[in-house]
């Protein structure tokens, strides 16, 4: 996963390995954030089963854009899978 921020002349690009942001200890953290907030029934088994599909799709579609924000004053930002 790549974010990329483009504002105010500044440019800076952060690569984030998706192993890296869905691992055992923020799974954790998503789940409780995820039933105290939205009150789903989200289970650790379920988040590990969404990275391995978020690791096939990036396989699949490794340029695919997931968030694309551009405001009228030229500012950006790129979340790509």
């Amino acid at each position: 996963m790549k974010i990329k921020i483009d504002a105010d002349g500044h440019r800076f690009s952060i690569p984030l390995p998706i192993g890296f942001i869905i691992n055992g200890f923020t799974t954790r953290i998503i789940e409780n954030c995820i039933n105290r907030y939205a009150h789903l029934p989200i289970t650790e088994e379920q988040l590990f089963a969404l990275l391995k599909v978020l690791k096939q799709a990036k396989k699949d579609f490794p340029d695919l854009a997931l968030v694309d924000v551009r405001t009228a004053d030229d500012q950006k930002v790129l979340i790509t899978l």
